[in-house]
């Protein structure tokens, strides 16, 4: 670690002078512009030149040697990264790939066709990242997979039920809605280089990371909901239900001694179940180990 004088130079500017070989490193000189960006916890960074823009386009020409959930993939990674326009080209008249095309385009939030030709598909996104609350948009997951637990409740009592089946497959296709705006605003958040969030869970620029491991973990627990749903047997939903309100609720209060009662509790049951004893049955014990993994998150980002 490098330590430097402020300086005081005309009437009303400090100064502190760059290291000499970062200069030269990034090929800069005087008259260059650097960009900086005030870090919640006081920090200042610095990076050389400017941002880069965030109005890009993205060009995917899919061909037949990929497969159309390949073609799916591309699309929704290329959403997830940030680009505002995306232009999918076709090699030839590809009607399976096109609806699925389609369909996904349809399916992400903020996300608008504009040309739709034989071969070509233009989407752009109409969202205001500015907008977007990651708290908000948590919160949200959690009210979709409370809804999914009330669903599943009713399954396991009525398991030929068609249109519980339909609503709670439906819910979890929200949530995968939710989980890659989550993604996508994270990913703009650190490419901006600077953390803005008041949402009161991002503190510092780790709560980002720990904001995408827990999107991620209850996507996961979404995906066994609709296991269990598909292969029914008696289990314990209330319990599943209330473990993951409680373990939620510590997202913003980042109470340790809490968390910690509440990851022991969930090993020791999670150590009682048979997993063997049906698909169920293993889908509940992992929902419960991806409830740990919050826990885990959550450790870290109140200590970051």
């Amino acid at each position: 670690m490098e330590f430097r004088k402020i300086q005081f130079t005309g009437r009303s500017s400090y100064i502190v002078s760059l290291p000499k070989s970062w200069v030269k490193e990034h090929g800069l000189k005087q008259g260059d512009i650097v960009s900086l960006t005030v870090n919640p916890d006081g920090s200042i960074t610095i990076f050389p030149g400017k941002p880069r823009d965030h109005g890009l386009k993205k060009t995917l020409k899919i061909c037949k040697k990929f497969s159309p959930d390949m073609a799916v993939r591309l699309v929704i990674s290329a959403y997830i990264q940030g680009y505002d326009t995306i232009e999918i080209l076709l090699e030839d008249e590809m009607p399976l790939y096109k609806v699925a095309v389609r369909k996904t385009l349809q399916s992400l939030p903020g996300v608008e066709i504009i040309l739709d030709e034989p071969q070509k598909i233009v989407a752009k996104s109409l969202l205001d990242e500015e907008e977007i609350n990651l708290a908000e948009l948590l919160g949200r997951m959690k009210s979709i997979v409370k809804s999914m637990f009330g669903d599943l409740e009713l399954i396991i009592h009525d398991p030929g039920n068609r249109e519980l089946l339909r609503d709670i497959n439906d819910l979890e296709n929200e949530l995968d809605r939710f989980y890659f705006l989550i993604i996508r605003a994270v990913n703009r958040l650190l490419s901006k280089r600077g953390v803005s969030e008041e949402s009161g869970i991002i503190r510092r620029t780790f709560d980002l990371i720990g904001v995408l491991l827990i999107a991620r973990n209850i996507e996961r627990i979404g995906d066994h909901i609709i296991r269990i749903a598909e292969n029914p047997s008696e289990i314990n939903v209330p319990y599943l239900m209330e473990k993951f309100t409680e373990m939620l609720f510590q997202v913003e209060t980042r109470d340790l001694e809490k968390v910690d009662k509440l990851m022991l509790e969930l090993s020791e049951e999670a150590k009682k179940i048979d997993y063997r004893a049906s698909i169920a049955m293993d889908s509940y014990r992992r929902i419960l180990e991806y409830l740990e993994n919050i826990g885990e998150t959550i450790i870290n980002m109140a200590i970051s």
